[in-house]
């Protein structure tokens, strides 16, 4: 059992490394090729060209921030700082940054809070992470016109949060997979990739340090997709 979870835990550390290297290849080539171009005069070193090296700079830069951010999440080295907290008060912070973005897609937004919900044991800062990565998931992977719910019930001694859109969906055999590093659905970064497919991994890990679970459902392709987490009720957290 133990070389056999030794044997495992290489074979992740190996993914890994060729996962990151992978991320950091795209972006080091642009950077590469538009400055060979620029010293070999045959790309001109004007406003554009400094925006797309730059853009793949801060690309560069959020990945190295996402990785940094898992590394202490699934090595659980962040301090949560939980209290008693409104679940409808959660939502409202989330719907408040990204109403602006749903507006300008002409995405219709709901909000389904069940009333008189009990408070959750919860780091605010940490679970307002995971809303407004969920959140704007369901805002990328939806077409103009389309509709977003996001909402919140009482399911016993956990509060289920939600955000359900109208998207592309996700097809059955890769829902078991979303919230593994670095996957994504296909090459072409469509679905629940969070850019590096980091992400979901990093809400994953805030939840469970919560006591909570994460998960998504969806039919299919072109039906829209689900995604739920819970967190402990205030009372029962321990």
């Amino acid at each position: 059992m133990m070389a056999e979870a030794l044997e495992r835990a290489e074979q992740r550390r190996v993914a890994l490394i060729g996962d990151v290297a992978h991320e950091l290849r795209t972006p080091l080539a642009t950077i590469a090729g538009y400055v060979e171009g620029i010293l070999d005069g045959v790309v001109e070193t004007d406003e554009a060209t400094w925006a797309l090296v730059l853009d793949e700079v801060n690309r560069l830069r959020r990945l190295t921030d996402d990785l940094q951010q898992l590394s202490r999440v699934e090595s659980r080295q962040i301090t949560l700082a939980p209290t008693p907290v409104d679940p409808a008060h959660l939502i409202e912070a989330a719907v408040t940054r990204l109403t602006p973005q749903f507006t300008a897609k002409n995405i219709e937004l709901y909000v389904n809070i069940e009333p008189r919900l009990p408070p959750v044991w919860a780091d605010s800062d940490r679970i307002l992470q995971v809303l407004i990565n969920l959140f704007g998931n369901a805002l990328q992977y939806t077409p103009d016109g389309g509709r977003v719910v996001i909402g919140a019930e009482n399911a016993g001694e956990v509060i289920r949060f939600l955000v359900q859109d109208s998207g592309i969906g996700i097809a059955a055999e890769h829902l078991p997979h979303l919230f593994e590093r670095f996957y994504r659905v296909d090459k072409s970064r469509t679905r629940a990739t969070g850019g590096a497919g980091i992400g979901l991994t990093i809400c994953k890990g805030i939840v469970a340090m919560h006591g909570g679970q994460i998960w998504a459902t969806s039919a299919g392709l072109g039906c829209g997709a689900t995604f739920y987490f819970t967190l402990p009720l205030y009372e029962h957290h321990e």
